[in-house]
Parts: C-alpha cells; structure tokens; sequence
C-alpha cells in the first residue's frame, strides 16, 4: 500500500469534538460518520448527485459519499446532529417542523446543513430563487420543496439584518 491508500488516522472535529478517524484514509466520510452513531448522515446515491449526505466542512456543504476520509484532516464538520444549541433545536430545524418541510425526513438533514450555510453567507430575507439557487443538488423523493423553501424563507425573515447569523446555528 502507499499513498492514500494506507491506513491513517486523520483527526478532525466533529460536532465540536476533536476526534480521530481510524483505518483507510481513502474510505468513504459517510461511512466513517455513521460508524460514529451520527446516523443523520445518509447515503443514497454514493454519487454527490441527491444531497443526502450533505453535512458542513469548515461551513460550507459538503456531499459526504463522494469525500475521501483524509479530506478532513484537521477541519471543522458539522452534522445535523451538532446543529442543536445548547441542547435545543435550532431556529432553522424548529421552522422546518413547523412548516412541515418533510414528509419521510430522509432527505432532511442535507437539505438543513445547505440552508444553513446559505443564510449564514446572506443577509435580509431570501427570495424563492436565491433559495432554490442555495439548494441545487437536493432531491427529495416526497417532493417537499416549496415547504423546506418556505421555511428557509420564514427564518431568513426573522433574521435581523445587522446579525445575518443571529438564531439560525
């Protein structure tokens, strides 16, 4: 073996926890978390195509099936399941109930990792477009999309817009 082939740790937080990833560098990121019990992290496609398993990398959005363990070498990951607050749900996953932006919730958790990263590099309330823009390469089998773009809506709404990030972690 050589190379990115070889089994290496690689060491990164997750959540907010320093964590080492054992075994093949090369392996698959979604697999890896799983293996970690952070099953909001799913694969559908193994392509990078569906969104399903999106999570966030140093903030942005991140398709986890196509991403070689390694890549996460020293970087921040958050899943849907480090988004809560102090042990609360986060504005954005409360608007999402709310609304009802789901129906078998198997595409949710990508689906909330992307809006995060969007309202946190805009500002002001979104429009339909700039959303369904943010949310190229989700797909939601139960067609759920106008719900989870008028919850994204409600909440970048809400957001003052001195403090684009304000209530939206």
């Amino acid at each position: 073996m050589s190379g990115i082939e070889e089994v290496k740790d690689v060491t990164c937080r997750i959540n907010g926890e320093e964590v080492t990833l054992a075994g093949e560098a090369a392996g698959s990121t979604v697999a890896a978390l799983r293996a970690r019990g952070l099953y909001g992290v799913r694969e559908t496609c193994g392509l990078g195509v569906c969104g399903t398993c999106t999570v966030l990398v140093d903030g942005e959005p991140v398709s986890t099936c196509i991403l070689p363990k390694f890549a996460l070498e020293g970087r921040d990951v958050v899943t849907v399941e480090g988004a809560a607050v102090d042990g609360e749900l986060s504005e954005l996953q409360k608007q999402f109930i709310e609304s009802q932006a789901f129906q078998c919730s198997f595409c949710t958790p990508g689906f909330l990792a992307s809006a995060k990263a969007l309202l946190d590099r805009t500002t002001g309330e979104l429009t339909r477009d700039e959303v369904e823009e943010g949310l190229q390469g989700h797909l939601c089998r139960c067609g759920s999309y106008d719900a989870i773009t008028d919850a994204i809506i409600a909440v970048s709404r809400r957001r003052g817009a001195s403090e684009p990030d304000a209530g939206v972690a």
